[in-house]
């Protein structure tokens, strides 16, 4: 079905289908709260996270808003399984707030980087990478928008990057956990990019288990019509809710590069003579 959808360029049917396959592995909709996710959380707890705050038993916890996901649980707990139980040691049994905490210490977390290798006119030997910066920024910003040529094919450079916040000490599982799934299952990723303007899906790479660090490659062709457009990249899980990561890269396409063009038929004239 996935592959259906991709194959026809349907973004939205292809993010739905992510979000149905996320669903089902975890037993939860996509409307709760990431946080119900977590074995024995249920919805009667949900108002301990949005109001908890740190107190003596965490002073040094960076975090001092209300927690609303699975995300910045994550990050207020940093990796201390001692600041989560303070949340929920009134709410739960130590053998359930073992089972909850031994969930939230497997979730990944993966930084991601991004760049793009092709041909520019003005670069050196016209070869060139340039990075491209995930932060948010004013759209308007002339260093936001990253200037390519028109109908020519460049190559997407996505850095995953797993970082260790010392939540599970020992050998690395690449099974995820699945409390809610009859089978196991392996931690897996969608890296999807599309045009959200056009609804159009651009092309779509699975990832499987990021150990460490991990760089895949989209090649993609640029528009044939010069003019600024925004492509979104999605990181999305194949097994967890709440996860999911998203990016624009803010294209200023230029018109198409001659000498460019030039090689691409020199290469298939050379191909043509070999074979």
């Amino acid at each position: 079905m996935l592959d259906v959808a991709a194959h026809q360029g349907w973004l939205v049917t292809v993010l739905n289908i992510t979000n149905l396959v996320q669903m089902v592995i975890q037993g939860r909709w996509l409307k709760d709260s990431s946080l119900l996710t977590i074995p024995h959380i249920e919805n009667h707890h949900l108002h301990i996270f949005r109001k908890w705050s740190p107190g003596v038993k965490v002073p040094r916890a960076g975090y001092h808003g209300s927690i609303e996901c699975l995300p910045e649980l994550i990050h207020v707990c940093a990796g201390k399984d001692h600041v989560f139980s303070s949340m929920i040691e009134k709410e739960l049994p130590a053998p359930k707030m073992k089972q909850a905490w031994n969930f939230l210490s497997h979730l990944p977390v993966i930084d991601v980087g991004l760049s793009v290798k092709g041909w520019w006119d003005d670069a050196a030997e016209g070869h060139d990478e340039v990075s491209i910066t995930t932060l948010a920024s004013d759209k308007r910003s002339d260093n936001r928008w990253v200037r390519l040529h028109a109908d020519q094919e460049y190559v997407l450079q996505v850095s995953l990057q797993r970082v260790s916040l010392g939540f599970h000490k020992g050998k690395q599982d690449s099974h995820a956990v699945t409390p809610r799934f009859p089978k196991s299952k392996d931690e897996g990723w969608f890296l999807i990019l599309g045009e959200v303007d056009k609804r159009e899906l651009i092309a779509l790479k699975r990832v499987g288990y990021v150990r460490s660090h991990h760089v895949v490659s989209i090649s993609f062709y640029t528009p044939e019509v010069p003019g600024r457009y925004i492509y979104t990249l999605y990181l999305m899980s194949d097994c967890y809710l709440g996860l999911d990561q998203q990016y624009d890269i803010h294209l200023h396409v230029t018109p198409a590069s001659i000498s460019a063009q030039a090689d691409e038929i020199s290469d298939a004239l050379t191909d043509l003579r070999v074979k």
